[in-house]
């Protein structure tokens, strides 16, 4: 009688009914994250308090509120206040979207490192060139 080479037929059997359960496990938390993240909303407030910002997790500027002492400072400076504002909420939705990923897939996974490494290639230079008037 020779032998097979996946070994016992039973184990192998055994292991694949492992694998599919892990797997569906996987995809149920992966169905759960994208829930999630389309729910998530990122929000700042400027340093000086005069401006906020809220964006969703699909980058759209969802509220942008100014007070009137905004209206004070020269027009590159609330330009500026508003796009750093911005930007803040923006590394808001990342670091959300990735302390979600990290919770269902662990701190290390590849799901959450690709969301760390998107959200790092987002970041913009707020001393780069911006909003001119």
């Amino acid at each position: 009688m020779t032998e097979s080479v996946w070994g016992d037929p039973d184990q192998v059997l055994a292991r694949v009914e492992d694998q599919i359960r892990e797997a569906q496990v996987h995809a149920k938390k992966a169905q759960d994250l994208e829930a999630q993240m389309r729910t998530i909303t990122g929000r700042a407030t400027s340093p000086d308090r005069v401006v906020t910002a809220a964006v969703s997790a699909s980058g759209l500027v969802t509220e942008l509120t100014l007070k009137d002492t905004a209206l004070e400072q020269h027009e590159r400076d609330l330009a500026r206040t508003v796009q750093e504002t911005i930007n803040a909420a923006h590394r808001s939705v990342g670091e959300q979207a990735v302390a979600l990923s990290a919770e269902a897939f662990g701190e290390n996974s590849g799901v959450t490192q690709r969301l760390r490494d998107e959200a790092a290639q987002r970041e913009q230079d707020p001393n780069a060139p911006g909003i001119e008037y």
